[in-house]
């Protein structure tokens, strides 16, 4: 009977000792788990971290690179450096999305080949400034008087007449580059020498355009240009 005792003894703590060593694998097991679950969450966090900064980053440096490309001045000289017959630039500006320029007179041309190089020149800029982004383009050309210089010929395009302008023809008539700015003038010298077929291109006005209202900042522009000796 001792030895019956003695041996259910032994079965009960050998049971004992399975179920004990069973729960401690489980729990570590478990435990084991619970860490690797952990640990993925914590990668899987620093990596979509990682990933919204990068596109955060590519998103900025997009913003940059459109900025810089809208707001990028133009090269007025090296846009008509290979044009045939281009006037020379007697003074360019650019502010904030408008554009000032200014030819000079070499003296040689007849009135017609210094109204066409004029137009062919204009025309060049304001197709470029409208794809870049320009909202407005003022150009001139000088003429050589015995008594100083004047503004031959001057026109303005802003915004909405700006695109027209850029659907010209790139040697588009002089008539038809004015008659698309907003405003136009032409200089007393240079309007005396048209032939009235000529003036009647423009309605017989010395100024004008599609502008509405009179641009009083465009006509001081163009009489700041006459210079008397």
């Amino acid at each position: 009977m001792i030895i019956g005792i003695m041996v259910v003894a032994a079965v009960v703590a050998i049971f004992a000792i399975v179920f004990n060593s069973s729960s401690h694998q489980n729990k570590e097991a478990v435990a084991a788990a619970s860490s690797e679950h952990v640990e993925s969450t914590v990668k899987k966090d620093k990596t979509n971290k990682s990933n919204k900064k990068a596109a955060k980053s590519t998103t900025d440096m997009n913003k940059i690179s459109s900025t810089t490309k809208d707001e990028q001045a133009l090269d007025i000289k090296a846009l008509l450096k290979n044009q045939i017959d281009a006037p020379k630039i007697a003074s360019v500006k650019q502010d904030n999305k408008t554009i000032q320029v200014v030819f000079e007179d070499d003296g040689t041309k007849t009135l017609d080949e210094f109204m066409a190089a004029y137009a062919k020149a204009t025309i060049a800029i304001v197709k470029a400034a409208a794809k870049n982004g320009s909202e407005s383009v003022t150009t001139a050309r000088q003429v050589k008087l015995e008594d100083g210089l004047e503004y031959a010929v001057a026109a303005k395009w802003d915004k909405d007449q700006l695109a027209n302008g850029a659907k010209l023809a790139d040697d588009a008539a002089i008539k038809d580059v004015l008659l698309s700015a907003d405003h136009y003038a032409i200089g007393g010298s240079a309007w005396d020498a048209l032939t009235q077929r000529q003036k009647n291109d423009y309605k017989n006005h010395q100024q004008g355009g599609l502008g509405k209202t009179t641009d009083d900042a465009f006509n001081k522009w163009v009489q700041s240009g006459i210079v008397k000796n």
